[in-house]
């Protein structure tokens, strides 16, 4: 029966388990494309509406900057200071031009450096201090008074405003043969530019990063130019350094792998700038979320099938027994039947030698016949399973078989003749007393033989011989008075 079950629960635990896992494989591949369309779409739409918006952020201090560089008043002020003809009024002219911008655009600094005197003109405090070479906070000035462009940004710390990390716009002013006067431009505050990004992180889930053409992080929701962190120098992204400073017309669009991360990047000239917009999806808190769901997932189909294989097995044997029962046993007196007598008595057969006694008994109903015929086969039943029921109670419930209609054999294990015989008289005695007036009287004739070695040492000829005796205790039966009972 064990090895008719293991196929059973192996089939179904195979079923359940592939089941699952086909299951798993192809909702963690349907699912992994849609996730990467989502990633790429959600990305795409964020860093367009970052670029927009850094774009839209930029364009007016940008355009504002060109607008002074192109001052004619500002030129004109320039040439009276070369001149040494600046009045304390053309200072404070000066000042309250500057100012002017400053409120009407809001910015955080506008500002003017001569690059005859090297003063540096603050729209709040005038003359705030002189540009000298060497000078770690006047170094953009200087780098940028060698470089051909008109225009350039960059990250500084705005010393007129207890030193707050700003983005300035510079822009060179020139006379009209196009001699370097001054650089003019204004300061907006990082932490605008910040904001807008971290407010973006959030509400998308990515990362953003302004970059120059070495990957230096200019700006992003945590870090300016300051923190001198190199992008590249990120194992995630220094494979990818050629591919996000390369194009300046169309974005870059990858799919990245590391030990550390894996992600989704999109790279953006921004022409303002002159830097790189970054914006990178990092999946791999969510991959590791998904597996560890796919994990509890398997962790309970394997509850699934132990419950299963355990409410099989239970299931299964439970009808084994009842197909065994009804296999073995007798369905009218509930004793063991012929099927149960022969499989009994081959194991036994090999263990005979082993018993201190070993016997059979053979018992068959008198006067069956006669029972049906007169009182009805209902009360010819109910003789047989009352007889029955006297043979559990003398010799035990296991030890009994009904090998026939009205014959029954008994199997005695360690169980000697003399005290056989004295069972048997015993129910004698009872069959006596049994029964009301008209009712039949339980009659029977019994046989026994033991094992021996010499002659009876095997089932066969202990049975044949306990069924001879049977017959000659039937003979010596027929010889009597019908209402006597042997």
């Amino acid at each position: 029966m064990r090895r008719n079950i293991i196929p059973v629960c192996l089939v179904i635990a195979f079923v359940i388990i592939g089941g699952f896992t086909m299951s798993a494989f192809f909702s963690y591949f349907s699912f992994q494309t849609l996730f990467k369309k989502d990633v790429e779409a959600v990305s795409e739409l964020t860093s367009e509406n970052i670029f927009v918006n850094i774009n839209n952020l930029m364009d007016r201090p940008i355009n504002v900057s060109l607008a002074m560089a192109n001052d004619t008043f500002l030129r004109s002020f320039m040439l009276k200071e070369e001149e040494r003809k600046l009045t304390p009024g053309d200072l404070e002219l000066l000042r309250n031009y500057l100012e002017s911008y400053q409120k009407k655009y809001c910015f955080d600094s506008v500002f003017l450096v001569s690059v005859k005197t090297g003063a540096y003109y603050h729209y709040k405090n005038g003359i705030d201090r002189y540009m000298r070479p060497g000078e770690p906070e006047n170094e953009w000035y200087f780098k940028f008074l060698k470089e051909q462009q008109e225009c350039s940004l960059n990250v500084d710390n705005d010393e007129a405003k207890d030193n707050i990390i700003t983005v300035f716009v510079n822009c060179k002013l020139t006379d009209s043969e196009g001699k370097l006067l001054a650089v003019v431009g204004v300061g907006m505050e990082t932490p605008y530019v910040q904001q807008f990004l971290v407010e973006n992180e959030k509400k998308y889930g990515i990362n953003a990063f302004l970059i120059d053409e070495q990957g230096n992080i200019q700006l992003s929701s945590e870090l300016t130019e300051f923190a001198g962190v190199n992008l590249f120098k990120d194992e995630s992204f220094r494979a990818m350094a050629a591919a996000i400073v390369r194009n300046t017309e169309a974005p870059e669009y990858k799919w990245y792998h590391s030990r550390e991360a894996d992600g989704y990047v999109i790279t953006k000239y921004v022409p303002n700038l002159n830097w790189y917009l970054v914006v990178e999806k990092n999946t791999r808190d969510f991959k590791i979320k998904m597996f560890s769901q796919l994990g509890l997932e398997f962790i309970f189909t394997l509850l699934v099938v132990i419950l299963v294989v355990t409410v099989t097995t239970v299931i299964i044997r439970r009808y084994n027994r009842e197909v065994m029962d009804l296999a073995e046993k007798d369905l009218l007196t509930g004793v063991k039947n012929r099927t149960s007598y022969e499989r009994e008595t081959i194991k036994h057969s090999l263990n005979m030698a082993k018993y201190e006694h070993f016997g059979i008994g053979v018992f068959d109903l008198n006067n069956l016949k006669m029972v049906n015929d007169i009182y009805g086969h209902q009360a010819g039943d109910t003789y047989i399973k009352k007889f029955s029921a006297m043979l559990c109670g003398a010799f035990g419930g296991d030890a009994v078989f009904r090998i026939g209609g009205d014959e029954f054999a008994v199997l005695f294990i360690n169980i000697n003749e003399a005290e056989v015989r004295d069972r048997w008289h015993m129910l004698l005695e009872k069959f006596k007393g049994m029964g009301r007036p008209g009712e039949p009287k339980i009659s029977a004739a019994f046989g026994a033989a033991f094992r021996d070695a010499a002659e009876l040492n095997t089932i066969g000829k202990i049975f044949k011989t306990a069924d001879d005796n049977m017959y000659l205790d039937k003979e010596r039966i027929k010889g009597k008075p019908h209402n006597e009972t042997r």
